[in-house]
């Protein structure tokens, strides 16, 4: 009987226990564990400074993604999920995109190329034409691209200006036809893509049928298919 009495003391003794800690230890942990905070607002702050105050918010930032951004400058949080204000449990993860900054390009080497062609590659790569010049060239066939302004592997930024240098062709200059008569004119204006247009007699002395006056004149800059008249001695 006893021993009886004694397990039934060990018993109550243990019950109470159980419903002491069940009360004042277990449950309150529970329910603290299953407390609800709201998320602090991270965005466009430094990556490194929202995770600190998420942490001490008792959450816990994962960066998900990155990504380039106009607006938010580079290493800073763009978007955040939950949103600033939700109510969510301790210890919730807080998934965080963050900024790579303005996408920067770098200028292609577009030397050479046709212009049109050039100008597709310009487009495509999300940059703005704002001026197109022309030069003459001794270098660089006529219509393609002789350079661009800002020069190749620049950095530049999406919807960035850029100029660009175009070829109007070799530079030809009026050759010198004084003294040479006219077979001999006809050869050397053939070969620069020249029209001989008026041969004009004239009386003088020296020999007959020698250049004496030419249009244009000697070193005059020129383009191909120019005409060119001479006057030649009687």
């Amino acid at each position: 009987m006893k021993k009886l009495l004694v397990y039934v003391v060990f018993i109550l003794i243990f019950f109470i226990i159980g419903v002491f800690l069940a009360n004042f230890v277990i449950m309150p942990a529970v329910v603290r564990s299953g407390e609800e905070i709201k998320v602090p607002d991270v965005c466009n702050i430094p990556l490194d400074s929202a995770i600190a105050i998420l942490k001490k918010n008792n959450l816990q930032g994962v960066v998900v993604e990155r990504r380039y951004d106009k607006i938010i400058e580079e290493d800073r949080i763009i978007i955040q999920d939950p949103l600033p204000d939700t109510k969510v449990k301790k210890g919730r993860i807080v998934h965080l995109v963050v900024s790579l900054g303005v996408e920067t390009i770098k200028i292609p080497e577009l030397s050479g190329i046709d212009f049109e062609k050039g100008k597709q590659i310009i487009n495509r790569l999300g940059l703005v034409i704002s001026d197109i010049d022309s030069i003459l060239s001794d270098s660089i066939p006529s219509g393609k691209i002789i350079k661009t302004i800002p020069e190749p592997e620049t950095e530049v930024k999406k919807g960035d200006e850029i100029k660009v240098i175009i070829s109007k062709g070799i530079v030809l200059k009026m050759p010198n036809l004084l003294g040479k008569k006219v077979p001999e004119i006809m050869e050397i204006l053939k070969s620069m893509n020249l029209f001989l247009k008026n041969v004009v007699e004239t009386e003088g002395s020296g020999e007959k049928g020698v250049v004496i006056v030419q249009d244009p004149e000697p070193d005059k800059i020129i383009n191909p298919g120019d005409s060119v008249s001479v006057i030649i001695i009687k």
